[in-house]
């Protein structure tokens, strides 16, 4: 099973955000560690205080005047009750990590401050708990009057208006033997996630993330760049140079790929130059001796001569069309493919040949005419030379253009499939004109089609001849 991607620009980001997320992680970790002593500081002195001088202040009142301290020592965060015995067990539990740790910490703090009170019991849990409307609130804050009257409404009322929270339950036992009870609910943001924490890493987490997908992208553009650059470079040598802009590393590369492009255009130029001159001269002695053979008298030897004549310029020709198959300095332009071969059908057609012809092409296509008509006609030459008739099949499609084209010969050797496509590589022994062409005519073909990002793939027909597939990319 693959993990990373296989695109850099895919393992770029996908490392990118590990790392990220794995360092937020840990200092998530590291924030929590600390917010959690900062609230347990809080909580365990605000706490502890509070309870210290509650259990003193009962201890040294008088039993009737318990009653009206506990009314008055009752508030939202702290309810006050006396019990006559204890409700609680001494264990220590809650549903939360931070619960358990809060718990600890005031039951350790209460033992030392009321070090003389040998009966203390704490538990943190889930208790029932009156939420207080906002007037009701306020009310208890105007002073003494509305604290009592809040507080005579709230005892009231019951477990009405009540919900679960997780609270704080401490027991401590007075010196008469009854039990002080004090409920202090937790808030959920101290036991809970923080959640503005939390937004706050995430937030930061998704912008490092954004810029580092902006980044990656931008630093994997040339290389996408240059990849295009090389595959067209396959289709047009003299293709538009790359911009040598940017960064030492990118522009570095650019500047080699165009050396490159240009040294091998002028190699490809340089050697059709050479053949066109060979072409040239070669031809002159071929016109002189031509010239010659129309001073023979027997006719016989004279129609060889002219014969082999013939041939040897077909060669020359057909020698200079394969070299420019790659150098090729027409323009592109949309064609009609379905017009392209039902004129080359025409042609054929004229000449004695049979050739039928069946699909449509969906879209014009995007190439040079005067070479793919030059590759389709020798394809199209080929399979009625050897197979008497040709069957040319149409299929377009938004990706590609096919072109099959297949005949009822003897069809060829697999093991001479590749070898069909070499310069002057036939099956007969001898390159007569009555056997054949020179040779060329599939190479020329190959190089034309490759010149335009596709290729050609020879196979023998399961109920007999060749078929030569071109495929073209949309």
């Amino acid at each position: 099973m693959r993990l990373l991607p296989k695109s850099l620009f895919g393992q770029l980001v996908l490392l990118l955000f590990g790392g990220l997320l794995f360092t937020q992680a840990v200092t998530m970790g590291i924030l929590l560690q600390d917010r959690g002593d900062v609230i347990l500081q809080g909580i365990r002195g605000n706490i502890a205080n509070r309870v210290t001088a509650i259990v003193r202040l009962l201890n040294s009142a008088a039993p009737g005047q318990r009653k009206k301290l506990i009314t008055a020592l009752n508030s939202p965060e702290l309810r006050v009750y006396l019990r006559p015995q204890s409700s609680i067990a001494p264990a220590i539990n809650s549903e939360s990590m931070m619960g358990v740790i809060i718990g600890k910490t005031i039951a350790r703090q209460l033992k030392q401050q009321l070090a003389e009170t040998p009966s203390i019991r704490v538990v943190v849990e889930k208790a029932r708990m009156h939420v207080l409307s906002p007037g009701v609130h306020r009310s208890m804050m105007a002073g003494r009057g509305g604290m009592d009257s809040a507080m005579r409404s709230m005892m009231a009322s019951g477990s009405h208006g009540a919900t679960m929270v997780e609270a704080v339950q401490i027991e401590v036992r007075l010196k008469d033997g009854s039990w002080l009870a004090l409920i202090r609910p937790i808030p959920e943001r101290l036991t809970g996630w923080p959640d503005r924490l939390l937004l706050i890493l995430a937030i930061l987490l998704l912008g490092v993330l954004l810029i580092s997908f902006f980044t990656v992208r931008r630093i994997t553009r040339p290389l996408r760049t240059l990849s295009r650059a090389a595959d067209e470079l396959g289709r047009d040598i003299n293709r538009a140079p790359l911009s040598e802009a940017g960064p030492s590393e990118v522009s570095e590369a650019a500047r080699a790929f165009n050396c490159m492009q240009k040294r091998l255009a002028r190699y490809l130029n340089d050697r059709t130059r050479i053949l066109a001159a060979i072409s040239h001269d070669l031809k002159t002695p071929i016109t002189r001796l031509r010239l010659r053979s129309e001073l023979l008298g027997e006719e016989e030897p004279k129609e060889k001569f002219q014969r082999d004549l013939d041939e040897m310029e077909s060669m020359v020709t057909a020698t200079l069309d394969f070299m420019r198959g790659s150098t090729d300095q027409e323009k592109a332009q949309p064609i009609d493919m379905l017009a392209l071969l039902e004129s080359l059908r025409e042609d054929a057609v004229e000449s004695g040949s049979r050739v039928e012809l069946e699909g449509l092409a969906l879209a014009p296509f995007p190439g040079r005419p005067l070479a793919l008509k030059r590759c389709l006609g020798n394809l199209i030459d080929n399979a009625v030379r050897y197979g008497g008739e040709a069957h040319v099949r149409i299929a377009d499609s938004a990706e590609q253009l096919v072109i099959t084209i297949s005949d009822e010969g003897p069809g060829i050797p697999e093991t001479a499939m590749d070898e069909m496509f070499e310069p002057f590589s036939r099956l007969e022994s001898s390159r007569a004109a009555d056997t054949g062409g020179t040779g060329l005519g599939l190479g020329i073909a190959r190089n034309i089609a490759r010149g335009h990002g596709g290729d050609i793939r020879l196979r023998n027909c399961p109920e007999g001849g060749l078929e030569a597939e071109l495929r073209l990319p949309r």
